[in-house]
């Protein structure tokens, strides 16, 4: 006989995973309390310890959530003839998706630069930039293991989008296109 978790474990966790990331657009984990984040989900804290151990067991949940909503955004249909012009078009979606003030991941990368969040943006994008470039395994055969080629792009461009989120006049700046379009023709011949 096939294990069912009860619907009401599912709905419980969902929504205290919600409420840490609803949170964290505002804050950083390190100053929300458990009794805070009780309160905003309408929960019992004796309910929360049922289900994590503490805030930080929470935030891993809900970081798989959120590592899932980062990958489908990055591994939707993106033409490109070749993996330079698909890490382009990459990177200008990731400017965009996180200059976007509305976009609930942009706002939670803000407030929290911590370890396991900047680890989590990495390899949601680093898998889904593997995937992109599986498109071109027989067209445009690499020396370089994808999931290496994956890991290295996705750890620059996570160290671009932090330094854009914490210089936002650049992102303000007409020519930044051009400026990334220059970046990656000069260093992705």
């Amino acid at each position: 006989m096939e294990y069912k978790e009860d619907l009401r474990i599912i709905r419980t966790r969902k929504l205290l995973s919600a409420t840490l990331l609803d949170m964290m657009e505002e804050s950083s984990i390190e100053k929300i309390s458990v009794i805070d984040l009780c309160k905003r989900a309408m929960v019992n804290r004796a309910t929360f310890y049922a289900h994590f151990e503490d805030k930080y067991h929470l935030l891993s949940f809900a970081l798989e959530e959120l590592k899932d909503s980062v990958y489908e955004s990055f591994t939707r249909e993106v033409p490109a003839a070749s993996p330079k012009e698909l890490f382009r078009k990459l990177v200008m979606m990731a400017v965009e998706y996180l200059s976007d003030k509305h976009n609930h991941v942009a706002r939670i990368v803000e407030h929290n630069r911590n370890e396991k969040v900047v680890h989590t943006l990495t390899d949601s994008l680093a898998q889904s930039i593997r995937y992109q470039l599986g498109k071109f395994k027989t067209t445009h055969p690499s020396a370089v293991p994808p999931q290496m080629t994956a890991v290295c792009y996705a750890g620059a461009l996570v160290s671009l989008l932090m330094w854009l989120l914490d210089n936002p006049a650049v992102l303000e700046d007409k020519d930044i296109d051009k400026y990334l379009e220059a970046l990656i023709e000069e260093n992705l011949k």
